[in-house]
């Protein structure tokens, strides 16, 4: 994933950062009791109370839409009940990591963070169920967590991060430009603190390669690479990315010019849904009519361009076709 020269470079960084240089003992003491099917509620309860910022966050997520449940869920217990291991897994580390590490984020870089990481989790989690061997919480995790290295490189570099950032288009530009200062990019700086924390390779890696994924093979790679993209097509619809997220929708999921705008407008209301879960304000919303515009003019431009390739390879086929029979006729009158 990183050569071990970034690895160093990002292990600095991450040591000069005080409350970073381990794992918040919460989270962690949660993830090892979950990791056995066995769990004893009563245990969970106790750890999650130790933390009453994450326990709040467990209750709202339960009483969440999500859930639908016919009456609001008051205690802790019961919600450890509901939601089961794997939501009680996405619950601590979406919640209890995001709480820590967005609380120094300067303004600047703090509202792009919550809007794309919002958008990233809706996204992966609705593709999550084009793929069966990818369950819609791991792709919602994966989402939610990809640019969390841009939380680290602001708090690190305040000053020189935040113009860079707000310089620099979120993409290929943007990690561009980090490899140029720092030696390596926000997604890799990110999988580097989770492999640190132990958190599962799968999701690390899904993080580091959310902007160049090569792994197609891999769902959770996959879906995180098409959740980037679509974010960076829904807030930026005159760019190039609304072609290339449709382009991998298409290819990998089945997802038609219909579907692909069917996406945005579902994903639209569920940002919102998802920005009063994390209680943060998300203060303007996706234009879907612009996107639409967008996707249908470039849709139209690679028709077009398709067309004028399949004219220009019929021209050269005739030509070939006319000089063999040239040739072939004067062979006839050489005999």
């Amino acid at each position: 994933m990183t050569t071990a020269v970034p690895v160093a470079a990002m292990d600095r960084l991450i040591d000069n950062l005080d409350r970073l240089h381990s794992a918040p003992q919460v989270i962690c003491r949660v993830l090892t009791l979950l990791q056995d099917d066995d769990y004893e509620t009563d245990e969970l309860a106790d750890c999650l109370e130790v933390e009453p910022a994450l326990a709040s966050a467990v209750l709202r997520l339960v009483n969440s839409s999500y859930f639908g449940l016919p009456r609001n869920v008051a205690s802790l217990k019961q919600a450890i009940t509901f939601l089961g291991s794997r939501s009680l897994r996405l619950a601590v580390l979406s919640f209890g990591l995001l709480e820590r590490l967005t609380e120094d984020a300067p303004a600047a870089v703090y509202e792009d963070f919550w809007r794309r990481c919002l958008t990233m989790a809706s996204v992966g989690f609705r593709l999550a169920a084009h793929q069966p061997e990818l369950a819609g919480d791991e792709a919602y995790t994966a989402g939610l967590l990809a640019d969390i290295g841009i939380l680290l490189l602001a708090q690190s570099d305040t000053t020189a991060y935040v113009k860079l950032h707000m310089r620099a288009e979120h993409g290929a530009t943007l990690i561009d430009s980090e490899r140029e200062r720092y030696g390596f990019h926000h997604g890799q700086l990110g999988a580097r603190l989770l492999a640190r924390w132990n958190l599962p390779p799968l999701l690390a890696g899904a993080i580091a390669d959310h902007h160049e994924s090569q792994r197609m093979d891999d769902p959770l790679r996959l879906n995180t690479l098409a959740a980037s993209l679509m974010a960076d097509a829904l807030w930026t619809p005159a760019s190039p990315h609304v072609g290339d997220a449709r382009r991998l929708l298409d290819a990998a999921y089945g997802i038609d010019l219909d579907g692909f705008i069917t996406l945005a407008i579902d994903c639209k209301e569920t940002i919102q849904e998802n920005a009063a879960l994390y209680q943060v304000s998300v203060p303007i919303t996706i234009d879907c009519g612009a996107l639409l515009a967008e996707a249908r003019k470039q849709y139209r431009e690679e028709a077009m361009m398709a067309a004028l390739d399949w004219d220009s390879l019929a021209a050269v086929a005739e030509e070939h076709e006319q000089a063999r029979l040239n040739i072939r006729n004067r062979m006839t009158n050489d005999q």
